[in-house]
């Protein structure tokens, strides 16, 4: 992405990590012209506290790097080989916004682009890191998006990366890696997506058109879903989980008391993915284009009964996102089915190419 500071980047080999609310996972994928790329190495942690995290800023740095030691110790399928590292902050917690301007020399945009965060972002400019790239030129000018976030946040996840000899190279949305992960392995291209990654916590919702042209995020997820259920039913957090993954809101015995609790979350995400969808009609010129593709991942995104749930109020059938068979696991276990969507964003994190990292 675009920035002040001199451009330059390693070409050396990187891994990815993604820090989740109560887990972390570890991808290493090698990626050669021509070839599929090859994943030499993954793990994912035990379950830690949620409150390692508060507000995206990491709290308790030493329940995350002996869950990363243990990891790399005991959880890892092959070899990490390198310390360089890039690494997934929470969406939920940066700005986007896809910004159309005349054509403009570096500093005018650099200037163009720091007025904008301070119109329409609410927090004050130098508490945020601002970063932007373009992602569309014509005869109009340019399209450019921009993503802020707050400083704090990145002086942690900087903090804790090089307190445990790990060089990072590159921070960035995890909503971004599983676009990544998306538009590599996904055909045709240019076809606008909306893609949801239901995650533990909360849903992030965004469009892709050719880069990732809108993100929002809502509040609940997952694991808030089985909380809940587990109070409705009077279940133990483990049965609720199992509810939640064996039946989720399919039609059963218990289907009523679980869709009184799921009814308002699953409602608030379908408003969510009309709001997207309206902004992105509004603001990309393309009100002719039909969206007629939703993609979902993340740990949520395979619950029984919510790709029927989306289709029916939203008129689009969902998939979920299986980049699978695009990726070499030659020499290694592969993947489970329960595995596959929790390490859909790290994989997104690993396929980032070295020369695209700015230093």
């Amino acid at each position: 992405m675009g920035t002040t500071r001199p451009n330059f980047y390693h070409d050396e080999p990187i891994f990815g990590l993604d820090i989740g609310n109560s887990s972390l996972k570890v991808m290493q994928i090698e990626t050669e012209r021509g070839k599929r790329p090859k994943v030499t190495a993954y793990g994912v942690s035990e379950f830690y506290p949620s409150d390692t995290t508060q507000q995206g800023v990491i709290v308790k740095s030493d329940i995350l790097s002996q869950s990363l030691y243990d990891v790399l110790k005991n959880h890892l399928k092959g070899a990490v080989t390198t310390n360089r590292v890039a690494c997934t902050i929470p969406t939920a917690h940066t700005f986007s916004r896809l910004m159309k301007l005349p054509a403009l020399e570096d500093e005018e945009l650099s200037e163009a682009v720091h007025l904008e965060v301070e119109q329409y972002i609410p927090m004050p400019a130098d508490k945020l890191y601002v970063d932007y790239e373009i992602s569309k030129r014509s005869s109009d000018g340019i399209e450019v998006l921009m993503v802020a976030t707050p400083k704090n946040i990145i002086d942690s996840y900087v903090q804790f990366l090089e307190s445990i000899d790990l060089e990072p190279v590159a921070l960035e949305p995890s909503m971004n890696a599983a676009a990544r992960l998306f538009s590599m392995t996904n055909t045709p291209h240019g076809q606008p997506t909306i893609l949801v990654d239901f995650g533990s916590v909360a849903a992030d919702v965004a469009v892709i058109d050719q880069t990732v042209f809108v993100n929002s995020t809502i509040p609940g997820g997952s694991d808030t879903l089985a909380n809940m259920i587990a109070k409705k039913l009077s279940v133990t957090r483990p049965e609720a989980m199992n509810i939640k993954n064996q039946i989720g809101i399919n039609h059963s015995d218990k289907q009523q008391e679980i869709m009184h609790v799921a009814q308002p979350m699953l409602d608030g995400l379908v408003n969510e993915v009309k709001k997207v969808m309206r902004y992105y009609s509004e603001r990309s010129g393309q009100k002719q284009t039909k969206i007629d593709q939703l993609v979902l991942v993340g740990g949520g995104s395979t619950m029984p009964g919510l790709s029927d749930y989306l289709a029916s109020a939203l008129g689009i059938q969902p998939r979920v996102l299986d980049p699978w068979n695009k990726l070499d696991f030659s020499g290694l276990q592969p993947l489970g089915e329960l595995e596959k969507s929790m390490y859909i964003t790290v994989a997104g994190e690993a396929i980032l190419n070295p020369k695209e990292i700015f230093a």
